[in-house]
């Protein structure tokens, strides 16, 4: 056999390797009586801290888009002249 990568002489000694097959796995068990509940109780737990950011965010975002319009305005008095 030689000594390549996978086939070397070394042996190692309490280290326990543990493998599932991709057959017996189940990605979705549980995911909506235990998942589901999870992340609402996550979500509930995690909004009094984010809760003042995200209403500060809206304000701030709709004073500027106001702001900004009211900037874009053009005054009337300065086109009374014209003709």
């Amino acid at each position: 056999m030689g000594l390549q990568f996978g086939n070397l002489p070394i042996r190692i000694r309490r280290v326990v390797y543990y493998g599932l097959s991709p057959m017996e796995q189940r990605a979705w068990a549980k995911s909506v009586t235990h998942g589901i509940p999870n992340l609402i109780n996550r979500a509930i737990c995690a909004l009094p801290t984010m809760l003042p950011g995200f209403i500060m965010s809206a304000v701030v975002y709709k004073w500027s888009i106001a702001e900004y319009e009211r900037c874009n305005r053009k005054d009337p008095k300065l086109y009374e002249n014209d003709k």
